[in-house]
Order: structure tokens, then C-alpha cells, then sequence
């Protein structure tokens, strides 16, 4: 199963609804730094798991396009702002919005961008109860993903963090609008309750997994594959999966650990420097540590799918699992 030629042809249901939500304003410099990376192009993995979901129980998937559309505007909201937080010069191969306009601008377009979103939502066409269902359901996921973006930020200067700490902020920085998509398709697909919450935990599991690898990507990808800088997570300190398992194999005075730690967040470090400090944390087995992890959740989330009948639309969420560890970019 070819998932990028399926996600491709997928997306092409959203286009109408972001291209025609996103086509008028002023002033012209706000409209184009809000449209940048919706136009960039993504996988759009969130709004398709929502559409693949109504039709996997038995809804139409189409249906939940406004929805996914919803969710499609909040994630570039995100990153909007992501990416002038951890100061991140390009994404998706192309400058982001606060290099290629400036700071304020990224701002008011992260803001814009989400009120569309809900803007896009109230044309969700399902009843009232379940309109209302789906608006609690983003606006909660929203906080939470407000509450993981600033767990993010702590854990750059927050001595002792755990894997286990780190897993309960990716589930809520990365996984709740993956959780909201699921969860938000099997209801506007007229799905039953085990099935909403059995979707939930599902994209929660594909959202770990999809993030853990995210991080292996970041040290070990191209830059022209993944569109980002290699190695700005080691230049801003984040304390990934990687990183913690890294530091907790060697106390103070253990020559790797001072090598590392002299390294990870070190704004101006050079490329050399960037590049041992990959090489130390793949000689410690960390990245492997975050591979498997990674699988292990994919597995976990497949699982998951037992919920499901048969028919191609599972068959797509199964390989979605695979393909968010073995991906890329």
C-alpha cells in the first residue's frame, strides 16, 4: 500500500476548504505569511486520518473533510509558533514565516490560522450534539497541546527528566490533535462509543510513535528529505527520548556525558560539533533505544484496530502505524 499516494489523493478533498477559508484578507503581507505553509504542501496525516476513520465505521470520510480541515489550520498554527519558539529557520525546505516575514507577523498569522480553524468547524455538517461534541473535543485538544508545547520549553532547563516525563508531554504536544482526528472522524462517521474511544487511544499511540521517530529522523535525515535543519534539536537543548536515555548512562566526570552536555544547547555550536554529538548518542545505542520505541508503540497502536471491521480504510491505518517508523522525512 503506497500511504504517500493515498495521502496525496486524500488531501485533495481538504484543498477546497483551506484554499477558500484562506483566499481573502488584509493586509496582504498578514494573508500570505498565513497561507505560507498550508501552500507548502505536508502530509496532511491529521485531517486523513479523521476522513479515513468516518469510513472505516461506516460513515462517508468525505463528511469529515471541514473537520479535518479544522485540524489541519490548528497544526500549522502550531507550527507557526513552534517554529519561532525553538527559533527554527525552515520548514517544509522553505524559510518559516518568522524569517521570511518577522516576528509579529508570525504571531497574528499563528492567531488567524486558528481562528479559522473553528471558523471551518461550525460548517462540520452533523447534528447539533455532535457539532457541539467536536467543538469541546478541539478546544480541549488545544489547551492540552498548549500545555505540552510549554512542558517542551521547561524541560530545555529542568534537571532529572525521565523518558516517562518526556512520553507525557509528546502525548500531549504531538499526539492529542492525531487523538482529536481519530476520535472526531469515528463521531462524525456515525461510529459507536468503543469505537470513538478505541480511535482515541489509537491515534494517541500512532502520535508517540510518530514523534519518537521524528526525533531519530532529526539527527539521522537529510535536510533536503525532511525540510528541516539537522540537528537543531541538539542546538536547543530538547531533551528528547534520545537525550535523556543518553544522559542517564553516564554520571558527571564520564567523558561522553561532559562531551554531550557541552554541546546540547549550545546555540552557536558548529556542524562539527553537532555532528559528534549525533555520533555520541548513536555510540551510546540512544538511537536505537528510540527506534525501537518507537515500533513498540506503532505495534500497540495497531492493535488497537481491533475495533474496526475489515475493508480497505483499516487496511490504511494498519499500514499507517508502519509507515510512521519507517518514514523519511
Amino acid at each position: 500500500m503506497d500511504i504517500i499516494e493515498i495521502l496525496k489523493s486524500r488531501s485533495k478533498d481538504l484543498e477546497p476548504y483551506i484554499v477558500n477559508y484562506l483566499k481573502d484578507g488584509v493586509p496582504d503581507n498578514l494573508m500570505k505569511a498565513v497561507r505560507h505553509y498550508p501552500q507548502a504542501g505536508g502530509k496532511m496525516m491529521r485531517p486523513v486520518v479523521a476522513m479515513v476513520t468516518a469510513d472505516a465505521v461506516g460513515g462517508k470520510g468525505k463528511k469529515a473533510a471541514p473537520f479535518g480541515a479544522a485540524l489541519e489550520l490548528i497544526h500549522n498554527f502550531t507550527l507557526v509558533h513552534d517554529d519561532l519558539m525553538d527559533n527554527d529557520d525552515t520548514r517544509r525546505g522553505f524559510p518559516a514565516v518568522h524569517v521570511k516575514w518577522d516576528m509579529p507577523t508570525a504571531i497574528l498569522a499563528g492567531d488567524a490560522l486558528f481562528a479559522k480553524a473553528f471558523e471551518i468547524l461550525a460548517d462540520v455538517d452533523v447534528s447539533d450534539d455532535k457539532l457541539r461534541r467536536l467543538l469541546k473535543l478541539t478546544a480541549q485538544s488545544v489547551w492540552t497541546l498548549a500545555e505540552g508545547q510549554q512542558l517542551d520549553t521547561n524541560f530545555e532547563n529542568q534537571p532529572g527528566i525521565t523518558v516517562k516525563d518526556y512520553i507525557g508531554m509528546v502525548e500531549k504536544k504531538t499526539s492529542v490533535l492525531f487523538a482529536a482526528a481519530a476520535a472526531g472522524g469515528a463521531i462524525v462517521g456515525g461510529g459507536t462509543e468503543k469505537q470513538v474511544c478505541d480511535m482515541y487511544d489509537y491515534a494517541t499511540l500512532l502520535g508517540i510513535a510518530f514523534q519518537l521517530w521524528d526525533d531519530v529522523i532529526g539527527l539521522t535525515g537529510e535536510e533536503k528529505t525532511t525540510g528541516k535543519p539537522i540537528g537543531s534539536d541538539i542546538r536547543n537543548g530538547k531533551r528528547t527520548a534520545i537525550v535523556i536515555n543518553a544522559l542517564g548512562k553516564g554520571g558527571r566526570g564520564h567523558p561522553l556525558f561532559d562531551e554531550l552536555n557541552s554541546i546540547l544547547g549550545k546555540a552557536d555550536a558548529s556542524d562539527e560539533e553537532v555532528r559528534r554529538a549525533i555520533e555520541i548518542l548513536d555510540s551510546l545505542g540512544s538511537i536505537e533505544y528510540a527506534k525501537d520505541r518507537a515500533q513498540r508503540y506503532a505495534k500497540c497502536a495497531r492493535d488497537k484496530l481491533d475495533c474496526l471491521p475489515e475493508s480497505d480504510h483499516k487496511r490504511f491505518l494498519l499500514a499507517l502505524a508502519d509507515f510512521a517508523v519507517t518514514r523519511k522525512s
